[in-house]
């Protein structure tokens, strides 16, 4: 049984060095690693979070500016927008700061899929627009 276990362990430390060497060597991509992942995630944390933990300037910003929301409201997860033009929308920048998702309902109504957090964005974002177009 103890030479079964030490097999094992050599094994491990053989498959580690192996994989590690050929990952480095040849640039393999590997989940974390990819450089299109990396510099979104960078970009999202480069923005000032609020107490929320999410970037609403940049989040107000992909949905095209105060001017373009015409309400504002949330459930649970999901922020319920009217936007005046939809074109004005820009999804992957959603994404790149933290939305799991955009659901496009017709024309002038989205939801932005955020998590439990959405009440915070919400009352930041409506802050924001309140200055905004104050």
């Amino acid at each position: 049984m103890v030479h079964g276990a030490s097999s094992g362990g050599n094994l491990v430390c053989r498959y580690y060095i192996i994989f590690r060497f050929a990952i480095t060597r040849f640039n393999l991509k590997t989940p974390g690693r990819d450089s299109e992942v990396a510099s979104s995630i960078e970009k999202a944390v480069a923005g000032a979070p609020g107490k929320s933990g999410y970037n609403v300037p940049a989040i107000l910003e992909a949905l095209g500016g105060a001017d373009n929301i015409v309400s504002l409201d949330n459930c649970i997860t999901r922020l319920r927008l009217s936007v005046k033009d939809m074109s004005l929308v820009n999804v992957q920048a959603l994404k790149d700061n933290r939305a799991i998702g955009v659901v496009q309902l017709n024309q002038h109504n989205l939801q932005v899929v955020i998590g439990p957090q959405v009440q915070s964005v919400k009352d930041e974002m409506a802050g924001l627009m309140h200055t905004v177009q104050a």
